[in-house]
């Protein structure tokens, strides 16, 4: 499955069926004639972005002017 930032969920059985979606939307919701390579780029990112692990700042004590120096 991959979302675009409009909305659009495109899901398939497959690699092929999922860049066929991608490429398909592409064009007819935003104008943009993807080629194979780069519709397979987008899925693979997306694919990459909802893998990645959620990272939060760790809260540090605040230095004091003496540990500065």
């Amino acid at each position: 499955m991959l979302r675009c930032h409009c909305g659009f969920e495109a899901h398939a059985e497959d690699e092929r069926g999922l860049v066929a979606e991608v490429r398909r939307h592409a064009w007819e919701a935003h104008n943009m004639a993807l080629s194979h390579d780069e519709a397979l780029v987008v899925a693979l990112r997306a694919q990459l972005d909802d893998e990645a692990p959620a990272t939060t700042r760790r809260d540090m004590p605040a230095r004091t002017s003496e540990e500065e120096r």
